[in-house]
């Protein structure tokens, strides 16, 4: 059985912006936390529908951890939606939506469905373990979001 995480966070930027620094997937780097190490990344930019995202990390400099994900959906400028397709979970679909707040603010939301095994074990790693670190990753994430955001016009994808 598939868990949900959901999460968002007001940021000082417009939805096509905030849109167009999360279809790059090479801005990871600028949000994930500093236990948290990308390795490797191999991708297309921009996001397309079916292109995908390999990932090779280091958590907490000791857990290797290897992820491809496809994009599964684009709609710019509202919404990413990227699939793992191989990877530490069964099910991990991570939903970006963007919604205009005036012209310089917009709404991110996330939304989350994961599941970390199959049997009540997985389920139990999912509700608890998993829950928690998506909690403290997304906190870290979205402040280095708001940070990046509330930078003057980046129209490189710049960052700090």
């Amino acid at each position: 059985m598939s868990s949900t995480f959901r999460t968002s966070t007001t940021l000082p930027a417009s939805a096509q912006t905030m849109y167009a620094f999360h279809a790059d997937p090479h801005n990871i780097v600028h949000v994930m936390p500093p236990t948290l190490r990308v390795e490797d990344l191999i991708t297309e930019v921009p996001a397309r529908e079916g292109g995908r995202i390999e990932i090779r990390c280091r958590d907490l400099g000791l857990i290797p951890m290897h992820w491809i994900c496809q994009w599964r959906t684009v709609q710019p400028p509202l919404l990413l939606v990227d699939e793992m397709i191989q990877g530490p979970f069964r099910v991990f679909i991570h939903e970006h939506h963007f919604e205009a707040v005036g012209d310089h603010e917009c709404v991110m939301r996330d939304h989350i469905t994961y599941q970390w095994g199959n049997s009540w074990w997985g389920a139990l790693v999912s509700e608890i373990f998993v829950r928690l670190y998506l909690m403290v990753l997304f906190r870290y994430r979205h402040h280095r979001t708001r940070l990046w955001a509330s930078q003057e016009h980046r129209p490189s994808g710049g960052f700090l």
